[in-house]
């Protein structure tokens, strides 16, 4: 009888020791499968992600950078003191009218009654704001080179302090 019930739990602990054994191997097996699936979906993003990137890519000719430039200087040279929304519009056309073809635009209104106008073409950028304290012209050229310039208002306001 002794020998019975050792030999069950010599059986017994080599089924538990089987079982134990057989979920190991497959959780390996698992974690390896999932680490080269994981492996497979980021070599397939980062080849997505220079699809898009070459995708992205924009053939520009040299003059049209240089020409939003130019106008982007002579915008700073006409130091133009706007005040309303109505004038702004005539503005943003006579300006983007001397843009290249592919210019954007928009007018963004803000808190407290400031507002300004912004081109951009491609990475470029030129923006007039008017504000509380000023006018402020920022261009941002070919280069990448960001140029200021600004008008402050606030000093003839001496209740402002």
């Amino acid at each position: 009888m002794l020998k019975l019930l050792l030999l069950l739990c010599v059986l017994f602990i080599l089924n538990a020791a089987w079982i134990v054994g057989r979920k190991m191997y497959k959780a390996q097996r698992h974690l390896a499968h999932k680490c080269l699936k994981k492996q497979v979906q980021i070599s397939s993003i980062t080849e997505q992600e220079v699809i898009e990137q070459e995708q992205q890519v924009y053939l520009v000719d040299a003059y049209e950078l240089e020409l939003f430039d130019d106008v982007a200087q002579l915008f700073f040279q006409r130091q133009v003191h706007i005040g309303n929304r109505a004038q702004a519009e005539q503005l943003q056309q006579e300006v983007l009218q001397k843009m290249p073809m592919h210019c954007s635009t928009q007018i963004r209104q803000m808190d407290l009654g400031e507002w300004s106008i912004f081109w951009n073409f491609y990475d470029q950028s030129l923006e007039y704001y008017v504000g509380r304290y000023g006018i402020f012209y920022v261009h941002v050229d070919r280069f990448g080179e960001e140029h200021r310039q600004e008008i402050r208002t606030d000093l003839l306001h001496p209740d402002c302090a």
